[in-house]
């Protein structure tokens, strides 16, 4: 079954030549389990999938990003700064 919200994010940078991001692209998909039946010499054999389904895309120029990280800074007050110190944690971890 469908959700009914984006629960998987993808990003796509452009760059100029010095390296500056000059857009960025946001995309949501709805990723969810779904069942599958196939025919075989032995009869119907059913499966859970994996799938994901493209929502919807939303490209940013840079004074975008730079004011959708305000309204989530603004937004989540403090909680923000947990998460971005989160984020780098697992970078960190993980770099």
């Amino acid at each position: 079954m469908k959700p009914y919200f984006t629960n998987a994010f993808g990003i796509a940078r452009n760059a100029n030549q010095d390296g500056r991001t000059v857009e960025l692209q946001l995309d949501f998909m709805l990723q969810f389990m779904d069942g599958e039946t196939q025919m075989t010499k032995n009869g119907p054999v059913s499966a859970s999938v994996r799938k994901r389904e493209p929502l919807t895309s939303v490209l940013l120029t840079r004074e975008g990003v730079v004011a959708l990280v305000g309204l989530l800074r603004k937004t989540l007050g403090s909680e923000f700064d947990e998460i971005v110190s989160f984020c780098e944690a697992q970078d960190e971890l993980h770099g």
